[in-house]
């Protein structure tokens, strides 16, 4: 069987996929190469797929507070040094104008081999996520963990939907951005296993097939991660906003530690039914935060922010919070009303008709979050 290495249980690690755009226009500028070859920060920030991006990521962490404290340190030298370049950071799941025929891939054998084997489906990946490793104790905690998120990622869809544009349209969908990993061949809902078992029988028939060539290519919405001992939740758009993105880091983390202790119990709950899981994603990628999502295998539905706010009750009554308790008043804040970075974006373009508006306005979002700083108590 796979081998699972060890982690802290339930500690985090996160991951921003960053837009680099032209200071002045937005468009995206692909000088990621150029950017990197000049960083002498932290030692967090990696390219991605294209020359337009980068990736913002955090050390081992215990919680979203400490997260937050560790993508800021980052973010500060960061916008810096962008601004002695003349370009800015976009944090949303897709770019509002950008033409993926007009990109650039980032010089590396990865990324090649990515566009070749996949093609047009590859080349489509202009898009950016969130990605939120949390550790896991053991193999098998980490597949009881990732069934029980299953009835969970819908929500997580819905709260961090932002790519209602793309290639220079409005899409209809509060999040364009997971549509796109539906046509990978390894992409989307994963499978539906048991146990670790069953997993690494999986794996194995892949790698033995040619269907991928490590786990890196399995593009699922949420996955282990055996080589850091952890369960990734890939299918966040990305958030605006640091402090945006610690909020739902912070839900991510207290619903595995309920799930853990669920199981601990021996109360855990299996994975959803495959439509309930497909469903679900499909409302909230349309939808956003106002879907009503199915959560009863007989139909049952509820309004995603009351489920929202039923969930933060349960959670926070049982003691889950305990190092994010100060996310409670922006998550309560969304489940009242509050818009989504997807919101937020279309009320911009209803009100400028100007999809260049819409993108500055991002680029503005995540300047004043990283100028004004923030502390977390915890």
């Amino acid at each position: 069987m796979l081998e699972f290495a060890k982690s802290g249980p339930f500690t985090l690690g996160v991951e921003m996929e960053l837009q680099v755009v032209d200071r002045d226009s937005g468009a995206l500028s692909p000088r990621a190469e150029e950017f990197l070859d000049g960083w002498t920060g932290p030692l967090r920030v990696r390219a991605e797929l294209f020359q337009s991006m980068l990736e913002l990521g955090t050390g081992i962490c215990l919680t979203a507070a400490d997260a937050e404290r560790s993508l800021r340190a980052t973010a500060v030298p960061l916008v810096a040094r962008a601004r002695e370049m003349g370009v800015r950071f976009i944090a949303s799941g897709t770019h509002p104008t950008a033409r993926y025929q007009d990109r650039h891939v980032f010089p590396a054998e990865r990324y090649h081999g990515l566009i070749e084997r996949n093609q047009w489906i590859a080349r489509r990946l202009l898009i950016f996520g969130l990605h939120v490793h949390i550790g896991m104790p053991d193999p098998e905690t980490c597949i009881a963990v990732q069934n029980e998120l299953l009835h969970d990622l819908g929500l997580l869809l819905a709260m961090s939907t932002s790519s209602p544009f793309s290639q220079g349209e409005a899409t209809g969908l509060a999040s364009s951005r997971i549509t796109a990993f539906e046509a990978m061949p390894t992409g989307g809902t994963p499978a539906l296993v048991a146990d670790w078992s069953e997993f690494s029988t999986l794996v194995a028939a892949l790698m033995r097939s040619g269907a991928i060539t490590s786990l890196k290519d399995l593009w699922w919405d949420i996955r282990p991660s055996p080589r850091f001992g952890t369960l990734e939740i890939r299918v966040c758009d990305g958030l605006p906003t640091i402090r945006e993105t610690c909020a739902v880091v912070a839900l991510s983390q207290v619903l595995a530690r309920r799930a853990g202790a669920r199981i601990a119990a021996g109360d855990g709950r299996s994975f959803p039914p495959a439509w309930r899981i497909r469903e679900n994603k499909w409302r909230a990628s349309r939808h956003g935060m106002e879907a009503d999502l199915v959560i009863g295998d007989d139909g049952t539905t509820m309004a995603c922010r009351a489920w929202l706010s039923t969930t933060l009750d349960e959670l926070d009554a049982g003691g889950y919070f305990t190092g994010n308790t100060s996310y409670l008043p922006d998550l309560r804040r969304l489940a009242d009303g509050a818009p989504t970075c997807a919101a937020r974006q279309l009320e911009v373009f209803e009100r400028t008709q100007d999809l260049d508006a819409v993108t500055l306005a991002l680029a503005d979002e995540f300047d004043a979050d990283v100028l004004r700083g923030s502390t977390p108590t915890e």
